[in-house]
């Protein structure tokens, strides 16, 4: 094992590559959506858990304002990734999304042509109470339309922490469902509403009030699977995929029943590769949390509603089996704007706060 000078040492070069990144155009993966046919609406939906009328059908979407299908306003994640992860350099760093936010300009609709670039708008480095090292790199993707409108934008933030061996980075059992909670659970599901062509008016309503909840989970793999396909595969691979690795190491993990190197990412799927983390199960990403958050926002704002904003910050993970409940509150209204203001809390299914976020929402008047 190596020293702690040597990581050190390691981390120090990947630092100072990294920080000349600052700033610049970065392109860690290749756009997966460009153009927004039903198909890729319909795949990123069903990849999401998210079955609203106004993404996939053309005669319900008709008859709204908008004339025609929108693509789900996480959709845009299906276009460029909006995560990077610095400098591709061989460094003991776990990486970790801490944050993932998403600001609206117009709706993306049926037909429309996206293109994105990304750059690392900022790093800097932190230590916790152990003396961890955390590198935080924020990126930020601006996505464009056709006529060269800019729809959105993201801001990602990843957290690269020294990895010291496998250290146990979260103990609890994977949870397995009683019959009573899939009783639960299943009335959870049914009761789940969607204002639609009901849009609340902005003067309806009122600070302190409650929105949802809805109910995700359990994760499975076949729901990381679904997302993958939604957003595009995150990794090449057998040999191809090995012998990319070589070039961004940081980038890759040891499978611990094979010692051979995969994709980071593939942890997400692979019990060994999470074992091997010291996880009880596979566990989603905060990428992944971002875009099954937004049902709850766009379930409630219904079809005039417009989401401008939605972050969405990981507390801890949801590992394989967990059940979150996504709840949200009415904490301002803006009357220059008729802008509304929402808090949202993700809790899991042992009572642990795995979701924090906030969204705002432009709703129609009177």
């Amino acid at each position: 094992m190596a020293s702690t000078e040597e990581i050190d040492a390691e981390i120090d070069e990947w630092v100072s590559r990294t920080k000349e990144l600052t700033g610049k155009e970065v392109r860690e993966r290749e756009t997966w959506n460009h153009g927004v046919t039903a198909d890729a609406i319909r795949h990123f939906a069903y990849g999401t858990d998210d079955d609203n009328p106004l993404w996939l059908d053309p005669d319900y979407a008709a008859k709204t304002k908008h004339g025609k299908p929108l693509a789900p306003p996480a959709y845009l994640v299906s276009v460029l990734y909006p995560i990077l992860h610095g400098a591709p350099m061989k460094a003991p760093l776990a990486s970790l999304i801490g944050g993932v936010e998403y600001e609206w300009f117009k709706p993306v609709t049926l037909g429309d042509s996206l293109a994105a670039v990304s750059r690392q708008k900022e790093f800097f480095e932190k230590r916790n109470k152990e003396g961890r090292r955390l590198n935080f790199v924020i990126s930020e993707i601006i996505y464009s339309n056709q006529h060269d409108e800019v729809v959105g934008k993201a801001t990602g933030t990843m957290i690269m922490a020294t990895q010291l061996d496998r250290v146990v980075m979260f103990e609890r059992p994977i949870h397995r469902c009683t019959d009573e909670d899939l009783a639960d659970l299943e009335a959870a599901f049914r009761a789940e509403k969607r204002a639609g062509a009901e849009t609340p008016k902005f003067d309806d309503v009122e600070a302190g009030e409650d929105i949802g909840p809805i109910v995700r989970g359990p994760l499975t793999i076949g729901d990381m699977v679904c997302w993958n396909a939604g957003i595009g595969p995150s990794y090449k691979a057998g040999r191809w995929g090995y012998l990319d690795l070589q070039k961004s190491p940081h980038a890759a993990a040891l499978n611990p029943a094979t010692n051979f190197s995969v994709k980071y990412s593939q942890q997400h799927e692979d019990f060994n590769l999470a074992a091997g983390r010291g996880m009880p199960g596979p566990f989603d990403n905060g990428v992944m949390r971002f875009a099954w958050v937004a049902p709850l926002i766009t379930n409630w704002m219904g079809d005039d509603g417009f989401l401008r904003k939605l972050y969405v910050q990981v507390r801890q993970p949801v590992i394989y089996g967990d059940i979150i409940t996504y709840e949200g509150k009415v904490t301002e209204k803006d009357v220059t704007q008729n802008l509304v203001k929402i808090e949202i809390t993700g809790t899991n299914q042992e009572g642990d706060v795995a979701t924090k976020g906030s969204a705002e929402v432009i709703l129609p008047g009177k």
